[in-house]
């Protein structure tokens, strides 16, 4: 294993953010099944991770909208519900990611948060990679096209709903590039807790 890896290991654990409302978890196929990637890729290790029924034995809210984080590593996890709402985003400026990597949820973000601070007076980030859009500082991103709606060819982490709705035919991939996203309409932030129902953002509202 890289030092990379055995620092990963013992320093900065992993997270996973799952929707739940009225007493519903959304996607748990999804999440289970990035997490058991991660530890295989990152510890070398075949996880037993079950979701459904860790949740079946502890109590969680059945009413309200919650953000249960879940914070785990090779041999333990915890889960905790916050309760949640949409903050609205209504512009985003593009920042050039250099050598970031966030290619798994680290609960360490410490890389994500220094490109924040370049946001200015835009309500996010758009980070760009070799001239080429990837996520925001939280979510993948959707553009809209016409009454179609495309994603990044070139993301950072692979979302859980974004990977969801490309399954369903609700997005499809696209290479969207920092010359070429003036194509689109507007865009979306999309993640296990917005879904498809983020603000609509005006691509001339991306600076």
């Amino acid at each position: 294993m890289s030092t990379a890896k055995q620092l990963t290991r013992f320093m900065y654990p992993l997270f996973e953010s799952i929707y739940l409302n009225d007493g519903v978890f959304r996607n748990l196929p999804y999440h289970e099944a990035r997490m058991k990637n991660s530890i295989k890729i990152l510890f070398d290790q075949e996880s037993k991770i079950e979701l459904a029924t860790q949740l079946s034995k502890i109590s969680f809210p059945v009413q309200g909208l919650f953000k249960t984080r879940i914070i785990y590593g090779t041999e333990s996890n915890d889960v905790e519900f916050v309760p949640y709402t949409i903050r609205p985003v209504q512009s985003l400026k593009l920042v050039e990611g250099g050598p970031i990597c966030y290619g798994h949820k680290f609960t360490d973000r410490t890389d994500l948060a220094k490109l924040l601070t370049q946001r200015g007076a835009s309500d996010d980030i758009i980070i760009i990679k070799n001239g080429l859009i990837t996520d925001s500082s939280y979510a993948n991103i959707i553009f809209k096209k016409g009454d179609l709606w495309f994603t990044p060819e070139s993301y950072l982490l692979k979302g859980t709903m974004r990977q969801y709705l490309l399954d369903n035919g609700l997005i499809a991939e696209a290479n969207i590039t920092v010359f070429n996203f003036h194509q689109y309409q507007s865009c979306k932030l999309i993640n296990s807790m917005l879904g498809m129902n983020g603000t609509e953002i005006a691509i001339n509202s991306i600076n």
